[in-house]
């Protein structure tokens, strides 16, 4: 039977005991059902997969003993990071939580001229409850990392910091998502960045300031995708055709 999964925000050893409290502790009393005896599986975010058994259950926490930790296998072996423009909450939450499952390391979002959502009216604080919970049903153990919100010229900066920096934008010269991939297998690349822009795309001047930075700006097929689609397919494709 599949052990159940909680996250515990702090650091684990073996041979001692937690205590599991906040949504974690709720979600394995209240939700699970867990009782003292059961085994557990625990995750802190070091890559680690802990072996863990349920000690006392009160009226506000759960006191857990780690037995043995394993090294995970569902931790990518690339490093993926997704630049997401800006855009409504259950388009956010979807994003994250599909990227957290295909193995993405990194999500910034970035405000741009045509976000259809304000730098200061998004609700992000609610993607890191998210992001754990798409680990904890995938089998990984290492949260998403959520930055945000940056600017385009923020980007710009950024490029250097990759092997491989990528803008999906619906006129690009005859540059794919594709094409670029088959550079990188050839090239080794291990530290990726990928951006999606708004509903309404980018603005020429956001794309040339990206382009002058050293980034790559490639197509994602014939077809305008909405900006969860494209974030979505291009983590998908990447990790698929570079994870080994």
């Amino acid at each position: 039977m599949k052990l159940k999964r909680y996250y515990y925000d702090g650091v684990l050893n073996t041979n001692t005991q937690v205590n599991l409290e906040g949504d974690e502790f709720r979600h394995l009393s209240s939700v699970m059902r867990t009782k003292v005896g059961d085994n557990v599986e625990l995750f802190c975010g070091d890559g680690y997969v802990y072996l863990a058994r349920v000690d006392e259950i009160t009226k506000r926490y759960a006191t857990i003993f780690v037995i043995n930790k394993t090294k995970s296998t569902a931790e990518p072996t690339i490093e993926l990071d997704v630049y997401q423009a800006l855009a409504k909450g259950e388009k956010l939450s979807l994003i994250t939580q599909k990227i957290t499952e295909l193995g993405a390391t990194r999500l910034y979002l970035f405000d741009s001229k045509f976000a259809d959502v304000k730098a200061n009216t998004h609700k992000a604080e609610r993607l890191d409850a998210i992001t754990v919970s798409a680990c904890k049903q995938c089998g990984r153990t290492i949260p998403l990392e959520i930055h945000g919100v940056i600017k385009v010229e923020d980007m710009a900066k950024a490029v250097k910091n990759y092997d491989e920096f990528m803008v999906l934008y619906e006129n690009a010269d005859n540059i794919t998502l594709a094409d670029k991939i088959a550079d990188m297998q050839k090239n080794g690349s291990k530290k990726i960045a990928v951006v999606i822009g708004a509903e309404g795309g980018f603005a020429e001047d956001e794309i040339k300031k990206l382009e002058s930075a050293g980034a790559s700006i490639v197509s994602l097929g014939k077809r305008i995708l909405r900006t969860e689609t494209a974030s979505i397919i291009s983590a998908a494709v990447i990790m698929q055709m570079l994870e080994k």
